[in-house]
């Protein structure tokens, strides 16, 4: 039986080889062939180094595996010599198999003066799979510039959430940027409807991003205390660390007795991070319980996730060191609004403003 390559080994071959791209070449946007998973991860680390929090981007095998599944779709941007010049990806990073996520777009520095990276988009977008009968595409552009929210906003995709510094920073930039916030958005692609419990802290702005995503939702108010919950049966949550970008995701699968001391182990087990980010689902009557058991350890507002477990649920998010709200570099008037949404909140928690 074969060993998979770890890690390092996959970096210290990629280090070692030192490959180049050819400037120049002609380039074909397609679908992803085995044959290119050496140059998808070339360009991963010409482009991110040895800092991509992801094991697999840097391993052919696994590329290759990954997408004969179902849980990643690439297209790639290959040159008359077969390199990759360009990339982007739908890919599952939520429980849901109604969305996948678009994103791991890619552009060589040598091509980034083309149409390569509009035209990489435009197929994923255009050819999403339809055998898995998705209801959305999920997106995130980051807020150190404008050019990936200026995709979403050409694909009319609607934000939801902004995620604080959950990204390292890029290779080289500590200094001059620091950690990167994501904003989230959804491409509907059908708007079934549905029932969602709003917490009563954040009823407000729940409605309003509910208003700008235009999805088909009943709003309901959540009125389950703590000993109605505490009857549904015990809390269940499930973590996962990504400790190369610092960041612990915490989903709840189910709000019930003991919420808070089972999210307080979970952090506890996990000290150190530098970002925390807890999904609490929201078709679920008694939210409200969980999100003032998260407010008490530092969790504030994220937005909200559309169908992440087939269903909507809440983002809400702990940063260990102080957020600098003003760098960030926003274009849509409603991500403006849900950045001072998520400010504001902030500064509740934590007695400012």
């Amino acid at each position: 039986m074969k060993v998979k390559a770890s890690r390092e080994q996959n970096l210290a071959r990629l280090r070692e080889e030192a490959y180049v791209i050819e400037p120049g070449q002609k380039v074909e946007v397609d679908f992803f062939r085995p044959e290119d998973a050496l140059g998808v991860a070339r360009l991963y680390y010409a482009v991110y180094g040895e800092m991509f929090p992801v094991d697999h981007v840097y391993d052919p095998e696994e590329l290759v595996r990954i997408n004969e599944s179902d849980d990643m779709f690439q297209v790639v941007g290959r040159t008359s010599k077969g390199d990759v010049a360009g990339l982007y990806a739908l890919f599952k990073s939520a429980p849901s198999t109604k969305i996948l996520e678009g994103g791991s777009w890619i552009v060589h520095p040598d091509y980034r003066g083309t149409s390569l990276g509009l035209r990489l988009v435009s197929k994923s977008h255009n050819n999403p799979p339809e055998h898995l009968g998705l209801e959305g595409l999920f997106g995130q552009s980051v807020c150190d510039h404008l050019i990936s929210q200026k995709l979403c906003q050409r694909f009319k995709a609607r934000v939801c959430a902004l995620e604080i510094e959950p990204m390292p920073s890029r290779p080289g930039e500590a200094g001059e940027y620091g950690r990167i916030s994501l904003l989230d958005s959804l491409i509907v692609l059908q708007n079934l409807p549905d029932e969602v419990y709003l917490p009563e802290r954040y009823d407000a702005q729940l409605r309003e991003l509910y208003g700008w995503t235009g999805l088909d939702r009943s709003l309901l108010k959540d009125t389950m205390g703590e000993k109605e919950i505490a009857l549904t049966g015990k809390s269940v949550l499930s973590s996962n660390s990504l400790a190369e970008a610092g960041l612990l995701k915490i989903e709840v699968e189910s709000v019930g007795d003991g919420f808070a001391e089972r999210l307080a182990e979970v952090l506890r087990e996990h000290q150190g991070m530098s970002i925390y980010q807890l999904v609490i689902p929201l078709w679920r009557n008694g939210c409200s319980v969980a999100v003032e058991a998260a407010r008490r350890e530092d969790f504030f507002f994220g937005g909200v996730l559309p169908l992440w477990f087939d269903r909507d649920a809440l983002l809400l998010q702990r940063v260990t060191e102080t957020p600098n709200f003003g760098k960030l570099c926003i274009l849509q008037e409603e991500s403006k609004a849900l950045l001072k949404m998520v400010e504001a909140d902030w500064k509740i928690l934590h007695n400012e403003g």
